[in-house]
């Protein structure tokens, strides 16, 4: 059974200074990973990891998730390099054929977006091109939705972040992760799925309650597995039965709620 990680969602905020230790404060909570998004109004996740590598030792630092179509393949390349040397190996790279609101990041950008199927061939045409670059060296993770991402997450991927909204159910958890699994090849190791904490307690991540109207109460009522109780060991009870049923292991949180996560961290992470 693949072991728990966390990893925190959360884009560069203030100066240097303050990022290294936002980096470093992460780490010291035993999370696995500080992801970084890729969107126009938060910095670039390149330039952010970079700091937070110079800062931390062991924390890995990823892409959560990088927009293929906004970046030629060499480009996408020449920035893993860096990051590999940069970080002694600790780059996850995720990829993505962008997020719905990612066709106006291409126009500020003028670059061009493409249809659904052009986007998908240049999260193809990245992956080759990071494969002939580096072998299996860079973990790859990709955040795959329709049936031809899944095939590609399937042959290719460390690491798949299931495509579910807050509310979704153990039901729909376990759905996608099937979908997963008849995806991978028989010769392959098990894909780390990986799903996004919604709420904490009585905590939910600001921009969702805005955006979306998410509230702790309506998380309850969908019977949302990725709203936790604030209870450690209830919590850590729940996680472990969802990784039993599912085999989600790798849990993202939101910048926001990490340290309110942070002891459940403390009781499951490595194990």
């Amino acid at each position: 059974m693949t072991s728990f990680r966390f990893g925190v969602v959360t884009g560069a905020h203030g100066d240097a200074r303050a990022w290294s230790e936002t980096a470093r404060r992460i780490e010291d909570e035993g999370f696995s990973a500080l992801l970084v998004p890729d969107t126009l109004y938060t910095p670039s996740p390149f330039l952010a990891l970079s700091v937070a590598a110079a800062a931390t030792d062991t924390l890995h630092l990823g892409t959560w998730v990088l927009a293929a179509p906004l970046r030629t393949p060499a480009a996408t390349v020449r920035e893993t390099r860096t990051l590999v040397e940069l970080s002694h190996g600790r780059f996850e790279l995720g990829l993505g054929a962008g997020r719905p609101q990612g066709e106006a990041d291409a126009a500020a950008l003028g670059v061009p977006w493409g249809s659904g199927r052009e986007r998908v061939d240049q999260v193809e045409a990245t992956i080759r091109a990071v494969r002939e670059a580096f072998g299996g060296e860079v973990p790859l993770t990709l955040a795959a939705g329709g049936d031809r991402m899944m095939r590609m997450a399937g042959r290719h991927a460390h690491t798949v972040a299931l495509p579910l909204p807050p509310h979704a159910d153990l039901a729909a958890v376990t759905d996608a992760a099937d979908r997963v699994r008849a995806a991978t090849p028989p010769d392959r190791e098990a894909v780390e799925l990986s799903l996004q904490i919604a709420g904490v307690g009585e905590s939910v991540p600001e921009w969702l309650r805005r955006s979306a109207g998410l509230t702790p109460e309506s998380l309850r009522a969908a019977g949302a597995v990725a709203a936790l109780s604030g209870d450690v060991a209830r919590d850590a009870d729940a996680l472990r039965a969802l990784r039993a049923a599912t085999g989600v292991s790798f849990f993202t949180v939101p910048g926001e709620l990490a340290p309110a996560l942070a002891p459940l961290v403390a009781e499951l992470a490595g194990r």
